[in-house]
């Protein structure tokens, strides 16, 4: 597999990550939930039936092939990110990111529209994975995911996986100065690219268009990696294969995993 959907709901993400080191994306195909969350939604906190989850959970257990313990987080949309050592936490856990050098523990975070980032050091002995929405992004969720290795910047990799584009993220002028205010050069440089100014303006006030995939890559240099992977694909867009809570609002929520072998 490569960054092509397949129907069993799962896709390999096309990055070179060492051979121990593996990593799924879901789709909202094949599971069990009904509308509006069909089919394959990893969310409990989304309404959805408990059972129809945890069935959607059990079959990527399965389908993954492995023996693995699957790690989940209470997201909050901050910056926080948990180191997982022997042992799994409760999924009550607050935390918007995961990092481990265990084996057999598959990191995971849900999303609807917000970016996930998978992270690996090139030798494959640290993995991690962070749900970065436009709040975690710009307070640095990502800086602090990679601060955890041990392994230089430069020998990290990271895949961004599929995120809302900037053809409907439409966010308001508080949004766009919250990465101004990073004070990265490049945001500042381009910040007529980052965020196409909406024709949308209500009362006076602008509305713009981001790119957050755009602005993770920037986040992500600016911090010294480079290797980055992925390709955007827009999740409100993309009706048939992700769940997208602009778009829907009630929706599911799909998943971005990563462990080591």
């Amino acid at each position: 597999m490569s960054d092509s959907f397949v129907e069993s709901g799962l896709h390999e993400p096309d990055w070179p990550a060492p051979a121990n080191v593996k990593a799924v994306i879901t789709t909202r195909h094949g599971g069990l939930s009904g509308p509006p969350f069909e089919s394959n939604n990893l969310g409990l906190h989304v309404g959805d039936a408990e059972d129809a989850v945890m069935q959607n959970r059990t079959l990527l257990a399965e389908d993954t092939g492995k023996q693995l313990d699957f790690q989940w987080l209470t997201q909050v949309h901050g910056n926080t990110v948990l180191t997982l050592d022997k042992e799994l936490v409760d999924e009550g856990a607050e935390a918007d990111a995961l990092y481990t050098r265990q084996k057999k523990i598959a990191c995971g975070v849900l999303t609807a529209d917000c970016l996930s980032v998978l992270f690996c050091d090139e030798k494959g002995e640290e993995i991690a994975v962070a749900h970065a929405g436009w709040r975690g992004l710009a307070t640095g969720v990502l800086e602090r995911t990679i601060a955890k290795f041990d392994a230089e910047p430069n020998t990290l990799l990271a895949y961004l996986g599929p995120v809302i584009g900037p053809c409907h993220f439409e966010v308001g002028d508080e949004v766009r100065q919250a990465f101004l205010d990073l004070d990265l050069p490049e945001i500042i440089n381009q910040h007529s690219i980052l965020f196409h100014e909406s024709e949308n303006a209500e009362n006076g006030q602008h509305k713009w268009m981001a790119d957050l995939y755009a602005i993770a890559k920037i986040i992500l240099a600016s911090r010294g990696v480079t290797r980055i992977y992925g390709e955007p694909i827009c999740t409100y867009c993309e009706f048939d294969n992700y769940y997208s809570y602009r778009r829907d609002g009630d929706t599911g929520r799909f998943a971005s995993i990563i462990w080591k072998e």
